[in-house]
């Protein structure tokens, strides 16, 4: 009797034990899954804020190019510079932004973690980069405005707008790098240091 009753308590472990390993797997499966999805919402983001950043410059060129040809602007000497000025930045940019998604669209979560890893520490990288080249191509634009508005001899008016335009855009500029581009990263490195475990 006794051993029937062991036999069964072996069996009953033994299921209880594969069901354990099943659950486990599972458990495992879905975890991994939600951070693909976390994942890829993140890259995604990312992506289109490139993308779009993209966009946006592709427009400003065929402004510049009015700006410099303009018949009342155009005969300013800090007008043409700061258009040409315009253009060059725009096109160094077009081509750091391809640079950069071409580089985002290598990342793939279906992939080993640690060349993930690798790309998403790169694009870190060229973010901090980019980051410390906006700071000196907004004080440029702002040296080249201000010579513009010299030139053109303003009044107090015009130099506030001027002053309240740029910390506008250096609160928007930070709130992107912060919320989108900081944020987005270390929620992916997250996910993929996870997935590893």
């Amino acid at each position: 009797m006794e051993l029937n009753e062991l036999n069964e308590l072996k069996n009953t472990w033994t299921v209880l034990d594969e069901q354990l390993k099943k659950n486990e797997t599972l458990n495992k499966q879905i975890l991994q899954t939600m951070l693909h999805k976390k994942s890829n919402k993140s890259l995604s983001k990312l992506s289109n804020t490139d993308f779009i950043s993209a966009i946006l410059l592709l427009l400003f060129i065929p402004f510049c190019i009015w700006l410099y040809n303009s018949l009342y602007f155009g005969v300013f000497l800090s007008v043409k510079i700061l258009s040409i000025t315009g253009i060059a930045l725009c096109i160094i940019w077009l081509m750091w932004y391809y640079y950069k998604l071409k580089y985002l669209m290598k990342i793939d979560f279906s992939k080993n973690v640690k060349d993930n890893m690798f790309c998403v520490n790169r694009y870190e990288i060229m973010i901090k980069y980019e980051k410390i080249a906006s700071y000196i191509q907004a004080l440029v634009i702002a040296f080249l405005c201000a010579f513009c508005y010299y030139e053109f001899q303003v009044g107090v008016s015009l130099w506030t707008f001027l002053f309240v335009c740029m910390t506008i855009g250096a609160v928007i500029s930070y709130w992107v790098y912060r919320k989108i581009y900081d944020i987005n990263i270390q929620s992916i490195k997250k996910s993929l240091e996870s997935l590893s475990t």
